[in-house]
């Protein structure tokens, strides 16, 4: 027992050694952000009616811009979505990242999903019981995995992971955010940036992106965050940030350390409402003369 203790700290000190990646750092392929269309899928409650597809979209990278494929797949719930295999034997590929309530075999899937958030238990949720409405009100999840490569077969040009959506009966949709714009200096971040100095960036979000919501304590407005990334030499000194909302403290600037050797970077901003809704925005800019 002591010796695999020793084997554990031994490998984490190693990671954290001078070739540690940061989260904000880009050196390989790296999938910043996945962004579903509509961002849940709605039961209407008064009708019943089925929601629409919907649609996948990832804001997948690499440091020297090279094209990236994403595929997806739905994954089942006979096993663990995060046991790497989905997309794979245990996933429902979704051609052209679009999930649909229409296809057999998402229908599986979504059955399945009913079945494992049945507060009833057996095979066939009661759909005029209240704990069922409250499963649903609450929201049920499904997994969808991705797999996001370069081409190139190696472990830096590929990226896999898994994304949570939720089915929910509501009259009131969560929507993504949108990212507007990077101020820096209080304009937009066109550069040229000045060599190795720190400088503030800050989003704008467009009008509507913190929707007021109800939760389990009443009314509340989205509380959006943040995750920053840059390409380059320069580093990111904060990698989280967030919007100040309803007395609940918060700042969406996050400062950034240029880079010491004129070149070109490119900054990206995720923006996440907590709800399942995400959005983004990138800016390609000068560094030095």
């Amino acid at each position: 027992m002591r010796t695999r203790v020793f084997v554990t700290l031994a490998a984490l000190l190693l990671a954290c050694g001078p070739d540690f990646e940061l989260q904000s750092e880009i050196r390989r392929v790296r999938v910043l952000g996945i962004r579903a269309e509509p961002p849940e899928l709605v039961l209407d409650p008064d009708t019943g009616a089925l929601p629409g597809p919907m649609t996948f979209s990832a804001l997948a990278v690499t440091p020297d811009a090279r094209p990236v494929t994403v595929s997806y797949a739905l994954c089942r719930f006979n096993g663990n979505p995060y046991d790497g295999r989905c997309p794979g034997v245990n996933g429902v590929a979704l051609p052209d990242g679009m999930l649909s309530l229409q296809d057999p075999n998402v229908q599986v899937v979504l059955q399945e999903a009913l079945v494992a958030a049945n507060p009833n238990g057996g095979g066939t949720p009661n759909p005029d019981d209240p704990r069922t409405r409250e499963a649903l009100e609450k929201g049920i999840p499904l997994f969808v995995g991705y797999e996001a490569s370069d081409g190139s077969g190696t472990p830096e040009g590929t990226e896999r992971g898994v994304r949570q959506v939720l089915v929910r009966s509501t009259t009131a949709p969560n929507q993504n955010p949108a990212v507007a714009d990077i101020l820096w200096n209080d304009a937009t971040l066109t550069g040229p940036l000045p060599l190795d100095a720190e400088v503030v960036f800050r989003p704008v979000l467009t009008e509507g992106s913190l929707e007021l919501y109800t939760a389990e304590d009443g009314p509340r407005t989205e509380q959006v965050f943040y995750s920053w990334f840059a390409t380059g030499d320069g580093e990111v000194k904060e990698f989280r940030s967030q919007e100040p909302v309803d007395n609940r403290p918060g700042d969406p600037t996050s400062k950034y350390e240029t880079p010491a050797t004129p070149q070109r970077i490119t900054v990206y901003v995720v923006a996440r409402d907590g709800r399942g809704g995400v959005g983004w925005l990138s800016r390609d800019v000068d560094v030095g003369p």
